[in-house]
């Protein structure tokens, strides 16, 4: 089963996504860890096919956090969607410079966000399933 690890901080926030990945039958493991410290270390351990990224985090921000992993051969591949309360003009660019490749404001919405994991992962399985056949042939 395909792992996506959430960097997120708050409980309440935690919960939510937890939530979508329960009931609306997400097929993956979610992990997750409050700190961007925390985030690189298990990003390399777990190799997860999606990094959900809050940007305001104690410690080490998002921002720098996902800079990080894109510089790392190890986690350099690894998509990385912000999901954060920022929503400030500029915010999405910076979100974007730093390497994420989705914007996700707060509050979340479930529909929303649990069709585009849905959408996400069977463009993965298919990718998956189409280097198989190739390798096999």
């Amino acid at each position: 089963m395909n792992t996506i690890l959430l960097i997120e901080d708050n409980f309440s926030n935690i919960s939510i996504l937890e939530d979508i990945f329960l009931f609306d039958d997400i097929p993956a493991r979610l992990v997750s860890v409050e700190t961007g410290e925390e985030a690189l270390r298990r990003a390399i351990e777990l190799q997860p096919v999606l990094i959900l990224m809050d940007l305001r985090l104690p410690g080490i921000d998002g921002l720098e956090t996902t800079q990080i992993l894109k510089r790392n051969p190890l986690t350099k591949d690894i998509p990385v969607w912000a999901i954060t309360a920022y929503a400030m003009k500029g915010d999405e660019e910076r979100a974007r410079a730093a390497g994420c490749c989705e914007y996700i404001t707060k509050p979340v919405h479930a529909l929303e966000l649990a069709n585009r994991l849905r959408i996400f992962l069977d463009q993965l399985k298919q990718r998956e399933t189409e280097t198989w056949t190739r390798q096999k042939c």
